[in-house]
């Protein structure tokens, strides 16, 4: 059983009144995947996309048209700000338990895009949301693979907000074939030094690991020794999960990994996804796990279906600078 499964209110029901409520915060509701293990919150997508055009984005089949640089469909939400005032009026209303659930930017975008067309550094509309939901007194998590989070840990409170990146290999060169437009490892791993030095409890998501691209051991072991000294807590992992079109993209870009490792996922098809086996997955998230309780972090894996790999949620909801 889940954790979400386990909390008596939060089940579709009540979840489809919640969302029927808001305009633009929505309950997390990752269409009731069996193997998410996330406890209660809410999500916030400040824009539609992002333009970092990561190869393995699981968002494009579903929000089609949106993925890509250059994308003309993708931008910030439509009545953004409108709809944030009402919905921060409206969870306040609401009462317990929804008063206190965290929000999080962002899960179906990243909440600091950088493209031709939209770009956070000037539009501003994350900072204005999170500058409102901390003075709303909204717990709130951030998970980007931006280092211009760093600009705005001056409206957070690290006593209510903790801070994520993602970064799927420290190597720069792979990392500009496998997410050719997000900012590069090296400036990621710095605004988690920052925001560490800044007092957020601070946590990395490593990943998807893409057999035969980056789920190198000594790679990886390079990667999470870098984040140790980073101060990250917290460190997330999960494997590749194919779509039609990530698959494809998978096959243009990394031909040799594709086929190699093609026997892996064949017929093993997990809520609409792709899986590799369960011995491979778990074998490579076993073995991240070892290398960050070795480096003394915690350890939590992604819709995956080992539980008992996890020291906490995966999402890093842990408020304040802690030691444990």
């Amino acid at each position: 059983m889940t954790t979400a499964q386990a909390t008596p209110h939060w089940t579709p029901a009540a979840k489809r009144r919640l969302a029927a409520r808001l305009k633009v915060i929505k309950p997390f509701d990752p269409y009731n995947s069996p193997l998410c293990t996330c406890s209660p919150k809410l999500t916030l997508n400040v824009y539609t996309g992002c333009g970092f055009e990561c190869f393995y984005c699981y968002t494009s089949t579903y929000s089609w048209g949106r993925w890509g640089r250059n994308s003309d469909k993708w931008g910030p939400r439509a009545n953004l700000i409108d709809g944030l005032e009402r919905d921060i009026a409206a969870l306040a209303d609401a009462g317990p338990p929804y008063e206190a659930l965290p929000v999080e930017l962002s899960l179906s975008s990243d909440p600091y895009p950088n493209a031709p067309a939209v770009s956070e550094a000037q539009l501003g509309l994350t900072r204005h949301c999170l500058q409102r939901l901390a003075q709303a007194g909204r717990p709130i998590l951030v998970q980007t693979k931006s280092d211009l989070v760093t600009r705005d840990l001056d409206v957070l409170d690290p006593a209510c907000a903790s801070i994520g990146l993602t970064i799927t290999t420290a190597d720069e060169s792979l990392a500009a074939r496998m997410e050719p437009f997000a900012p590069s490892p090296a400036r990621r791993i710095e605004a988690l030094a920052a925001a560490s030095r800044a007092g957020f409890n601070t946590r990395c998501r490593v990943d998807p690991l893409v057999p035969g691209v980056n789920d190198d051991a000594a790679a990886l072991r390079d990667l999470i020794e870098r984040l140790r000294d980073a101060g990250v807590r917290q460190v997330i992992s999960s494997t590749f999960k194919q779509r039609w079109d990530s698959a494809r993209r998978f096959d243009r870009i990394f031909p040799e990994a594709a086929a190699a490792s093609a026997s892996m996922y064949e017929q093993h098809l997990i809520h609409g996804y792709r899986h590799m086996h369960e011995p491979h997955r778990r074998r490579l998230l076993t073995q991240v796990m070892r290398m960050a309780h070795r480096c003394g972090m915690r350890f939590s894996c992604c819709r995956e279906g080992f539980p008992e790999l996890n020291d906490c949620c995966c999402d890093g909801r842990s408020f304040g600078r802690d030691t444990t």
